[in-house]
């Protein structure tokens, strides 16, 4: 036994009476890392994960590149620097040496880089022990066994099973869902001038909405009538759905819709399952929650419309307020499920155009389950009430609707129109994305089926319209009856004197007026009245005289009565002096 070897058995010692308890060693349990040549090690590892799921997480997304073969020692490696080897004669782990790390990188980082992955930074080769010495004992490694070409010369997918999308190297495979998930500016259906023409549309329309939907909840919330109060919650769900987009626009796009998967350290990756961004929690939950509450809303107008025009119409009382706690239940409580279940499930993914987060964006199971199937049955819903409303008003042909009545259900036809519209692009989305974003072998790459702009846009365009339309509905009445009353102000404030002129009397001398019967045509009361008021007026100015045969000559004063009462009375053609 040399000098060398007794100074190794001395430091072991020391060492192994030093070590405290705090470093303790513990079975390996990960079975990519058994039978390496230890099998303890001592957690928190050299990276900084605190239990040995996490780590068995980690290496999960090292799998496709294990199963690529690009070095020899990949696995021996990750293991040392994820799970390093522990023994109680040694007060520290053990981990890899850096030249087993440079060695492996060699090999393995030109595959990465080749589909755009950097070399992960918990495995900087610069943190490692360069030499196996005494204070900084490491791993060499086994050595390599083959020298296999590091970059083929046709690059394959990291996982095979994402190799039928259409562009599959912008696409990675996370383990954790087992989902193929595109890079954070990966262009897939969309280039950058196409995302940017929409994205400027969109951010319009958005602010446009909160705008015009903010004035019309300050009038709601100032009114005292009954009618504006039924559209507050409306007004309001689509004043939120407009906050969303505001939180999209201040955050940014990648801030909104992009975030790192464990599986990938250094990738930003578009957001496929669950809430990882403050901005992305928001705009979700704002749209999706209030979007859904706008639609049975709306559907609770339609039978409240349903229900006052049947009492109008049979001259009953109207129970509106019977099941209103019902109704309210239903608008808040149903949306709530639905947001719970798409969290759960973790079905909430970011939109490669636009750049925000909702459901169905990248699945379609959640696009047809979470969207439009409660869209369809809340749209039929209210469109059987509509519909049953119209036929009971088409039965009674010359009955005159209030215009209020009249103008509910005008705008619940044109919104239940947009929803139509939104329906059938979220159809067609679904029945023809596969087709755009998978490869199809028939035919060749330039002849790929092209998704239309228009078609994703709408959705989102229409959903703004509406709320425009319902802010307007709710403030077009004011404006106008406010217009109306102030250009009457101006009027008789403006209105020119009107100058009495008087005009010659036609009566020169006694005439005579006939009264015409009540049948006739010209027989009004009032009419009357104020023709005997002009004569009798006369007749007093020029002292008429009437000579009765028996007073012998003499002349007596005739005076008239001329209320409307005596004029009223008066039956038959009569003739007055």
């Amino acid at each position: 036994m040399n000098m060398k070897h007794i100074n190794c058995i001395i430091y072991f010692v020391l060492c192994g009476i030093s070590r405290t308890a705090s470093n303790h060693c513990e079975t390996i349990k990960i079975e990519i890392c058994k039978g390496i040549g230890y099998n303890e090690t001592s957690m928190p590892n050299l990276v900084g994960h605190e239990m040995q799921s996490d780590v068995d997480l980690t290496l999960q997304t090292f799998s496709p590149l294990i199963s690529y073969g690009c070095s020899a020692q990949l696995n021996f490696f990750l293991c040392s620097a994820y799970l390093p080897m522990c023994t109680v004669k040694v007060n520290s782990v053990i981990g890899p040496c850096r030249s087993l790390c440079e060695a492996v990188r060699a090999r393995c980082h030109p595959v990465l880089s080749s589909f755009g992955f950097s070399w992960p930074n918990s495995l900087d080769c610069n943190r490692f022990p360069k030499d196996n010495m005494e204070g900084s004992m490491c791993m060499e490694g086994p050595g390599e066994t083959s020298t296999i070409s590091v970059v083929p010369n046709k690059i394959q997918p990291l996982q095979s099973s994402c190799k039928y999308l259409y562009k599959a190297h912008l696409y990675v495979r996370l383990n954790r869902n087992n989902r193929c998930t595109p890079l954070c500016e990966a262009e897939i259906l969309f280039d950058t001038n196409e995302k940017h023409i929409a994205w400027l549309w969109i951010g319009s329309w958005s602010i446009a909405a909160i705008l015009i939907s903010i004035i019309a909840l300050l009038c709601l919330i100032l009114s005292d009538s009954k009618r504006d109060k039924n559209l507050l919650p409306l007004v309001v769900s689509h004043c939120l759905i407009g906050v969303s987009w505001i939180i999209r626009i201040l955050a940014g796009r990648n801030n909104t819709s992009c975030g790192y998967d464990m599986q990938f350290p250094g990738t930003s990756l578009l957001l496929s399952d669950g809430l990882s961004t403050s901005p992305c929690s928001c705009t979700f939950l704002l749209r999706y929650y209030f979007g859904m509450s706008a639609l049975i809303w709306i559907t609770i107008l339609c039978y409240r419309w349903n229900l006052n025009l049947r009492c109008y119409v049979k001259e009953t009382q109207n129970s509106e307020m019977v099941h209103n706690t019902f109704l309210q239940i239903c608008a808040y409580g149903i949306p709530a499920i639905q947001t719970i279940i798409s969290l759960v499930i973790r079905l909430v993914d970011a939109d490669e155009l636009l750049g925000t987060c909702y459901v169905g964006n990248q699945s379609d199971k959640a696009l047809l389950s979470l969207i439009a199937i409660p869209m369809l049955i809340f749209w039929t819903i209210g469109c059987g009430y509509l519909l049953s409303g119209y036929l009971t008003l088409k039965s009674y042909s010359n009955l005159q609707l209030p215009a209020h009545l009249n103008g509910m259900g005008a705008f619940l036809l044109i919104y239940n129109t947009l929803t139509a519209l939104i329906l059938l692009s979220i159809f067609y989305i679904f029945g023809n994305r596969e087709n755009w974003i998978n490869l199809i072998e028939k035919i060749s790459q330039n002849q790929q089926l092209k998704a239309p702009l228009w078609l994703y846009i709408s959705h989102p365009f229409l959903e703004l319209l509406a709320g425009v339309l319902s802010s307007a509905w709710a403030i077009g009445p004011k404006l106008r009856i406010g217009f109306c009353q102030t250009i009457k102000t101006k009027q008789q404030i403006y209105k020119p004197p009107v100058s009495v002129q008087c005009q010659h009397n036609p009566f020169h001398s006694a005439s005579y007026q006939t009264i015409c019967p009540p049948n006739s045509v010209v027989s009004n009361s009032s009419i009357i009245s104020m023709n005997l008021l002009t004569k009798s007026s006369f007749i007093r100015k020029n002292q008429p005289y009437h000579i009765n045969p028996h007073s012998h000559g003499r002349r007596s004063r005739v005076s008239y009565r001329t209320s409307s009462i005596q004029s009223a009375n008066l039956t038959a053609n009569e003739t007055i002096l």
